[in-house]
């Protein structure tokens, strides 16, 4: 598929521009983020030479970035981005393009997921704000919060399997059953940047992705309970990184106070992972999950971390000129 061309901006589309005033936040995020790199990305996104062209691979991400920021759905998408003129002016469509339908929108995100493009969004945003200084890399905070799945809860006591999403799976907590699937991140410590995002079944344990979200390049590494077991301890002091792993309480033993200060002291340096889960729900949509299937709810997870890291962006280099 080719690709289309967006028409220059026209006189028109200027003195609307001055009329209108513009979206501080988007241009903030416009200056911020070095597209070009982006565009290397998505160099192979239309690789197929047949059929309508498809619209620049940037516009699309753009336009993915704005539905994490406002919560919009594909179709919402489509007449929001049609209609706003901050939105359009983002994209880069003048007033005479016609803008994508929501099954373009879809079609963009599936080919993400298609060409294995999604784990690289935040790699090469994070790339992009550790070149300004924004990621610090003294403690990475991990940790896992359930996310529920799109379609009704099975009945777990039978056995029974989601037919319409079967990468969802069952897990227990505080003696409640959930249904869904685990978002795993790792975040930088001061901040506040998500460093990795990764999408499991619920019935995944989160110690089994301790060591995948270590970073390398950190000096501590914090997480809770869960993911207290020798063999992460000992890949940790291997790769020269402290362990602040919180300690489990033994059965029929006592333990020591300097466990209990080491868990007290963690957990405050730890809240802050937390406050990074409540945005997702909060703020993201992220109590439930928008799609079928784990690939693209990963691809979900990329995008909300994407639009999550620039934000906090913006908020960390206005701090640091104050």
């Amino acid at each position: 598929m080719s690709r289309r061309n967006l028409s220059q901006p026209s006189l028109a589309d200027a003195l609307v521009n001055d009329l209108s005033g513009g979206n501080a936040f988007l241009e903030d995020v416009q200056k911020l983020i070095d597209w070009s790199a982006f565009e290397v990305l998505f160099k192979d996104i239309h690789g197929n030479a047949l059929g309508a062209p498809g619209y620049p691979p940037i516009a699309m991400f753009k336009i993915a970035l704005l539905q994490q920021w406002y919560g919009l759905s594909d179709p919402a998408a489509e007449e929001a981005v049609a209609d706003r003129l901050s939105f359009r002016r983002f994209c880069g469509f003048p007033l005479d393009q016609k803008t994508p339908d929501h099954m373009s929108i879809w079609r963009f995100r599936q080919r993400l997921v298609d060409l294995g493009l999604q784990d690289q969004l935040l790699a090469e945003l994070n790339r992009q704000l550790d070149g300004r200084g924004l990621l610090v890399k003294r403690g990475t905070l991990v940790d896992a919060t359930i996310i529920s799945a799109a379609v009704a809860k099975p009945d777990y006591d039978k056995g029974q399997v989601s037919e319409r999403d079967p990468d969802a799976g069952f897990t227990h907590k505080h003696g409640k059953t959930y249904f869904g699937y685990k978002a795993h991140l790792a975040g930088d410590e001061e901040s506040g940047l998500i460093r990795q995002a990764e999408m499991s079944s619920a019935d995944l344990h989160d110690s089994q992705m301790g060591a995948v979200l270590i970073q390398g390049n950190e000096e501590a590494y914090y997480a809770d309970k869960a993911y207290d077991s020798q063999a992460l301890r000992d890949e940790l002091a291997d790769r020269g990184i402290k362990d602040r792993i919180a300690y489990k309480a033994r059965r029929g033993k006592t333990q020591p106070n300097w466990q209990k200060w080491m868990n007290k002291v963690a957990a405050g340096v730890r809240s802050g992972i937390e406050r990074t889960n409540a945005t997702l729900k909060n703020w993201y949509g992220m109590a439930r999950v928008r799609y079928l299937g784990l690939a693209r709810n990963h691809c979900h997870l990329q995008l909300v971390a994407c639009a999550l890291n620039a934000k906090r962006a913006l908020v960390l280099i206005k701090a640091r000129a104050a």
